[in-house]
């Protein structure tokens, strides 16, 4: 009775502590440096969250080692419900595989929600003359090794859609990495193609020739484009933003957090400003995410092993 009593006195208690919370500042952790796309929508969630969680939130960018510092020191915060990770898909799974870290991803962090999501498109130099994904495939096949793709370094999400892109069409394509954007040497002829965001494609749409979008459907903004299913099916790769919380934060603070989240991101401005961004809006439950950031991590770590991928 005694082991009873003191069991439903710590449920009655942590109950009550979720109900008065937040008596605090919140902080999301942000492991980019200020301006950054993903900086720039964490402040945006937080000054329309601010106001329904009943306490300001504070946005602390921890750039650094491929996002790792920010997102560490958010698995070692306490897990009481202040301390929010907003990281990008490669901090949370390619990273795992890429570097030594010192806290477990899948382990030490809980998922909140997605935030957005995004699929890439391959684009190639206009010097290439294959004018649609299967004469590139054809060219390549017969020429294993002499076409170039381009990426923003060894590990970074453009790096690995591209070795996922090889093995899904049996292809032999030349990796060549950059320390700063790539784009202009596309652009150029330098190197044949990259897998790039929509926008940045959009925005130079005459110097470059889209020719597949890396998910299951085309792009409604871009409807002449394919999806590169459509030629390679179960072909799919997006990257996206994401919210964490430490590990045994508890549940009813997780719960909070999704709904007001969940509330912030489906409010008309920010659907405009993803809009305007070409990225899809987020919103899942925690146990979505979870299992969506799972998967992730699964098909990423193998592509990292099969390709032998390291960072930088």
């Amino acid at each position: 009775m005694k082991r009873f009593a003191l069991v439903l006195l710590f449920l009655l208690c942590g109950s009550a502590a979720a109900q008065s919370y937040p008596t605090k500042p919140i902080r999301f952790v942000v492991p980019f440096p200020p301006g950054n796309a993903g900086d720039l929508m964490a402040r945006m969630l937080a000054e329309k969250m601010s106001g329904p969680m009943g306490n300001s939130i504070i946005v602390d960018n921890r750039p650094g080692a491929g996002g790792n510092i920010g997102a560490e020191h958010a698995a070692k915060s306490p897990a009481d419900g202040y301390t929010v990770l907003i990281a990008a898909s490669g901090i949370v799974t390619a990273n795992a595989f890429l570097y030594k870290l010192n806290y477990d991803p899948l382990k030490d962090l809980a998922p909140i929600t997605l935030i957005y999501s995004g699929a890439p498109l391959l684009v190639v130099s206009p010097k290439v003359e294959a004018k649609n994904l299967e004469a590139l495939i054809e060219y390549a096949k017969k020429n294993p090794g002499k076409l170039t793709f381009a990426s923003y370094g060894s590990g970074h999400i453009s790096h690995i859609i591209g070795e996922m892109f090889k093995q899904a069409a049996g292809i032999d394509l030349l990796h060549v990495p950059y320390k700063s954007s790539p784009l202009t040497d596309v652009m150029s002829g330098q190197v044949d193609m990259i897998f790039e965001s929509p926008l940045l494609v959009v925005k130079n749409r005459d110097r470059l020739r889209p020719l597949g979008v890396v998910s299951a459907k085309r792009n409604p903004k871009m409807p002449d484009v394919p999806a590169i299913a459509e030629v390679l099916p179960g072909f799919e790769v997006t990257g996206w933003l994401g919210a964490f919380a430490p590990a045994g934060t508890p549940h009813d603070i997780v719960v909070r957090l999704n709904r007001e989240m969940v509330s912030a991101i489906k409010a008309p401005e920010f659907l405009k400003r993803l809009d305007e961004l070409m990225l899809d809006p987020g919103g899942d439950t925690p146990e979505q995410f979870g299992a969506y950031v799972r998967a992730n991590y699964e098909r990423v770590g193998q592509v990292i092993r099969s390709a032998n991928i390291k960072a930088d």
